[in-house]
């Protein structure tokens, strides 16, 4: 039997187990190798998968640069990008999934922009917007990798509500140093934005702060 006819039978045989038992019986690497399958048509796609996942988490891996996927031996553009589109298109449908309901508790506050912000730089500043019924309208960038007066950001935050007609609002960051404490500067800003929005028609409902394993509630003053 020639090499092409061995990876074939063996294609075959991975996605008929899919469909018979569903992807929990898989490893990790085993289905990433089965989505290789679309970028690399004819070669034995399991070292290059194990190759992937060799330092990193499967988290780790769709947050990892097309650059530095192709540092795996057998991944070339077209592997590195199928990826990319994979982690982008399910972290899709996570949002979409949280902002069919509303963000009602803090756990689900939580659950949207820890999602949202996964592979976002860091100090990314947004503004999330909620309707009156606290569904999502929009996750607003106020900034990226800079630090603007809190007088600048409730100017940005004001024209982006009464732009979007939101009800409330909810001030977020990253951290770029994945550290769970809220600095001073933190804190002032969350007591600044409050003051800002007690004068405006806008419920203010808190400002999170969002690690790389964590989002918690930054203290007001």
């Amino acid at each position: 039997m020639t090499e092409k006819n061995i990876h074939s039978e063996h294609r075959k045989r991975m996605r008929e187990k899919l469909a018979k038992y569903g992807s929990d019986v898989f490893a990790p690497h085993e289905l990433l190798e089965m989505l290789l399958y679309s970028s690399i048509p004819q070669k034995n796609t399991n070292p290059t998968a194990h190759a992937l996942l060799a330092e990193k988490s499967c988290l780790q891996l769709l947050e990892s640069s097309p650059e530095s996927m192709q540092q795996a031996e057998g991944v070339g553009p077209a592997s590195a990008q199928l990826i990319q589109m994979a982690a982008a298109f399910a972290r899709r449908a996570v949002l979409e999934a949280f902002s069919r309901d509303p963000l009602e508790n803090t756990f689900r506050q939580c659950m949207y922009l820890y999602m949202w912000y996964r592979g976002k730089p860091a100090s990314t500043v947004t503004a999330l917007l909620l309707d009156r019924d606290m569904r999502v309208m929009e996750n607003v960038i106020l900034s990226q990798g800079r630090n603007m007066r809190a007088e600048s950001y409730g100017d940005l935050i004001l024209a982006s509500a009464e732009r979007h007609r939101a009800d409330s609002v909810i001030l977020a960051h990253n951290h770029a140093n994945n550290v769970r404490e809220a600095s001073i500067e933190d804190i002032y800003l969350t007591g600044q934005i409050q003051q800002i929005l007690s004068a405006s028609p806008y419920t203010f409902l808190g400002h999170y702060i969002i690690t790389e394993t964590d989002c918690f509630a930054c203290p007001q003053l």
